[in-house]
C-alpha cells in the first residue's frame, strides 16, 4: 500500500472511530435514559446472541455477566466489546425500538431505520470499516464513493465527529468536484476564525476534499491553498462577497489567479 493510500486510510479510519464511539455512547445513554439501572437486562438477549455468533471458546459477554459488576458497568463494558456491524445490528434492531419511548428518544434526528436506504448505508458503513482494516485497496476505490455516503450519513444523524454543519454534509458529498476558491468559501461561511489558523484550514480543507471526490494523491499542494486564502482575504478587504457555493446556484464565482 502507498503512502498516499494509507494517509486517506488513516484520514476515514479517524472518522469512522468517532461515529463507532458515538455510536456506542447513544446505545448506552439512551437505553438507560429509557429503562434506567434495567437497560443491561434487556439488552443481554442481544449479547448473549453475539456470543452464540462469534462461536468463541471464552463467552466474552456471558463473562461480563457473571462478573460482579453492578448493571451500569456491566452495560458499558458489554458494549465496549461490540464490533461495528454488531453495534450497528442493535441501534437498528426492530425489536428493542419497537418501544415508542425508546424510538423517540434515541435518534438525535428522526431516522427511518426500516428502509432500504438506512440499510444501505448501514451496510456502506460496515464494508468501509472493514476494508480499512483489511487493507482491502480494490474495493475501497471500487466502491469509495458509496462508502463515502455511508460514514456522512451516520455522522449527520449522529451529529458527531466534524465542525461542519450537519445540513450541508449531504451536499457536499453529493456536489460536483469543487475548485479550491469554492471549498474555502465553504470553509470562511462556516467559521471565519479558520483563515486565521493554517494548520486548521488544511485539515478542514482535506475533510470536505476527501467526501467530495478528491482522493488523497489529488489533494491541492498546501502552498496552493494558503496562496488562494491569501488572495479570498484581500478580496474580502476589498469588500468583494464571499458566497458559499452550496447555497447559491447563481454566484458570482470569485477570480482567483
Amino acid at each position: 500500500m502507498d503512502e498516499y493510500t494509507l494517509t486517506e486510510f488513516s484520514i476515514f479510519y479517524k472518522r469512522l472511530m468517532v461515529v463507532e464511539n458515538c455510536l456506542k455512547t447513544l446505545i448506552i445513554n439512551q437505553y438507560t435514559t429509557a429503562y434506567g439501572d434495567n437497560a443491561y437486562n434487556i439488552l443481554y438477549r442481544y449479547f448473549h446472541t453475539l456470543d452464540i455468533q462469534r462461536k468463541l471458546k471464552e463467552q466474552i459477554f456471558k463473562n461480563i455477566n457473571l462478573s460482579k459488576k453492578d448493571n451500569n458497568e456491566k452495560l458499558i463494558m458489554s458494549v465496549n466489546k461490540m464490533y461495528l456491524g454488531e453495534i450497528l445490528n442493535l441501534f437498528a434492531n426492530p425489536v428493542f425500538l419497537k418501544n415508542k419511548r425508546v424510538a423517540k428518544i434515541f435518534f438525535p434526528i428522526k431516522t427511518e431505520t426500516n428502509n432500504s436506504d438506512f440499510q444501505q448505508k448501514q451496510r456502506a458503513l460496515k464494508d468501509f470499516r472493514n476494508c480499512i482494516a483489511h487493507g482491502n485497496e480494490k474495493k475501497y476505490f471500487l466502491e469509495r464513493t458509496r462508502m463515502i455516503k455511508g460514514l456522512v450519513f451516520f455522522e449527520k444523524i449522529l451529529q458527531c465527529g466534524t465542525v461542519f454543519t450537519f445540513d450541508i454534509l449531504d451536499k457536499i458529498s453529493n456536489y460536483r468536484k469543487l475548485s479550491v476558491s469554492e471549498i474555502l468559501s465553504i470553509i470562511y461561511d462556516i467559521d471565519k476564525t479558520y483563515f486565521n489558523d493554517d494548520k486548521m484550514l488544511i485539515i478542514l480543507f482535506d475533510d470536505i476534499a476527501l467526501i467530495n471526490g478528491y482522493i488523497f494523491r489529488s489533494l491541492p499542494q498546501r502552498w496552493s491553498i494558503i496562496r488562494q486564502k491569501f488572495d479570498m482575504q484581500k478580496q474580502i478587504k476589498e469588500n468583494i462577497p464571499i458566497t458559499n457555493v452550496l447555497k447559491e446556484d447563481t454566484q458570482i464565482h470569485l477570480n482567483f489567479n
